[in-house]
This record gives C-alpha cells, sequence and structure tokens, in this order.
C-alpha cells in the first residue's frame, strides 16, 4: 500500500482551483461586454470586481498552470526513481 503525500494532493487542489477560477472570472466577466438592452449600470461595487478579475486572471491562470506543470514533472521524476530502483528481496 502506497501512502500519498498530503501536500502534493493540495498542491493539486490549488492548482486547479487557480486555473478553473481564473476562466470562471473571465467568463464572468465577458458577460458585462455586451449587455442586453434595458439592463441597468453594474454600479461601482461590481465595476470593481471586474477590474480585479482583469487584473488577476493572467496571473491566476499562469500559477495554476505552473503549480500543475511543476506537479507533473515531479510525478515524473518519482516514477523515474521507482522505475530505475532494484527491487528488494
Amino acid at each position: 500500500m502506497r501512502k500519498h503525500n498530503p501536500w502534493i494532493g493540495a498542491l493539486w487542489a490549488i492548482g486547479v482551483v487557480l486555473v478553473v477560477g481564473a476562466y470562471s472570472a473571465g467568463v464572468w466577466q465577458s458577460t458585462f461586454f455586451y449587455p442586453p438592452p434595458g439592463r441597468p449600470d453594474p454600479g461601482p461595487v461590481v465595476e470593481f470586481f471586474q477590474a480585479l478579475a482583469d487584473t488577476l486572471k493572467g496571473p491566476a491562470l499562469l500559477a495554476g498552470f505552473s503549480t500543475i506543470a511543476g506537479l507533473l514533472f515531479l510525478h515524473a521524476r518519482n516514477h523515474a526513481r521507482r522505475a530505475t530502483k532494484k527491487p528488494s528481496r
């Protein structure tokens, strides 16, 4: 039975949350580009969150994809290390 490192699981969760959150922020922000006629002005609070989403979605995507890429390299290294290890008897 192999034990899993909880920190690696947490990093996977953080990477996925960053990527999905950044993508969702971009989709949410795009709904305000072409509002339907008759929709009222969103107000200053929503405009603030739009600016915040626009500012943070790029770095969040970069950090999320970098975390996932680093974890893939870590898993590849661990697999190569286990594959070359001689079986102990």
